[in-house]
């Protein structure tokens, strides 16, 4: 989801103000201290501004690999 973000050109703060996060929130689960819930997976594709389902393809296919 990082390469997400980034390829939309938001920075980590960004998207926390598009969300009503904290910065630090998105850091902890761009890293890994911290796992998303599906309605919080939904939110952030979203507020990145792509298809969550896309998305999850792509991931599944980068980690299947």
């Amino acid at each position: 989801m990082t390469v997400a973000r980034r390829d939309a050109r938001l920075r980590q703060v960004d998207l926390a103000k598009r969300l009503g996060w904290q910065q630090a929130y998105v850091s902890r689960y761009e890293t890994g201290e911290r796992q998303l819930s599906v309605d919080e997976y939904v939110a952030v594709a979203l507020a990145i501004g792509v298809d969550p389902v896309a998305l999850l393809g792509e991931l599944l296919s980068q980690n299947c690999s």
